[in-house]
């Protein structure tokens, strides 16, 4: 290669070595880009979003739904809860329903046997079985 060509090549590698110190070809210094370029530079970056945001779209709205299913997931309707409240009120003393209540419970209510069951279960766990500790522990301090 002759030495015009050495400088040709040292030159285009430069521009594509990924500095962005480059020299314009006058030698003012660094390249700025033009309106038109930065521009075009916009345009090309929105495409982009625009594209990434369809390719996603489908599974943000997946997630965003599950996410909301999943929220209403454990809550009952009020009435329901109301019911299920009240005959827990009148049971709290023995609060284990037998088949024909749980029958009438699911009539009552529309849930099924087993939304029933777990209700109850989980109301045992949170207000029964503190309270039956509560009323031994005062009990042992008489």
């Amino acid at each position: 290669m002759s030495d015009d060509e050495d400088e040709i090549v040292d030159s285009d590698t430069s521009l594509f070595d990924g500095s962005f110190d480059a020299i314009d070809s006058l030698g003012f210094g660094p390249l700025v880009p033009t309106e038109t370029e930065r521009s075009l530079m916009e345009r090309v970056r929105q495409e982009l979003k625009h594209e990434l945001k369809q390719g996603y779209k489908e599974k943000i709205v997946h997630i965003r739904e599950e996410i909301l299913r999943k929220r209403r997931a454990g809550k009952l309707p009020g009435d329901t809860t109301s019911f299920l409240k009240a005959w827990w009120q009148s049971h709290s003393k023995w609060p284990y329903p037998t088949e024909e209540d749980k029958a009438k419970l699911v009539h009552e209510t529309g849930l099924q046997l087993k939304q029933i069951n777990n209700w109850i279960i989980n109301q045992r766990k949170r207000n029964w079985h503190s309270n039956r500790s509560t009323s031994l522990k005062s009990k042992r301090k008489r």
